[in-house]
């Protein structure tokens, strides 16, 4: 009777062994199946034409002005602003009419008061001025887009 109990044993530690390689190679596959299906939605083209490439960058510079105020106080903006642009052609362009640039963004904020500044949609409004203003100035390529770094409203 005791050698039926040793082979009953070696039995039982066979099939332990057996039902845990089972569940461990069932986990793996599934994640191989459902991982790969949630991996190929995120890659998928949709999402990929979201994001697009930065293209080269041109840092204008900090500015630090007054701004028109409804009321009797002083209103001041500090700011850094990035032009983003099409190709390197453009940035060189930028950088030999830096005064002309620095003076167009000078004169499309001095008007803006707090209140338009303050609003998601003023500063998309004045993202799109900037961006229309600076591609009146180049001549061969576009400004894409326009970054402001730091904006304190004071």
């Amino acid at each position: 009777m005791a050698k039926k109990v040793e082979v009953d044993a070696k039995l039982l530690i066979v099939a332990i062994a057996l039902l845990i390689v089972a569940t461990v190679g069932s986990a793996f596959a599934t994640y191989l199946i459902f991982g790969r299906g949630s991996g190929e939605l995120g890659n998928s083209p949709k999402s990929e034409t979201t994001r697009r490439a930065m293209g080269p960058t041109y840092d204008v510079g900090e500015f630090v002005l007054n701004l028109t105020s409804t009321t009797n106080q002083m209103r001041f903006i500090r700011t850094s602003i990035v032009l983003e642009a099409s190709d390197t052609k453009v940035i060189s362009e930028l950088e030999t009419r830096a005064p002309q640039i620095r003076d167009q963004i000078i004169s499309l904020l001095r008007p803006r008061t707090v209140d338009d500044l303050s609003s998601q949609n003023g500063m998309e409004i004045l993202r799109l001025d900037i961006i229309k203003t600076m591609n009146e100035l180049v001549s061969k390529g576009e400004i894409t887009d326009v970054f402001f770094i730091d904006l304190i409203l004071q």
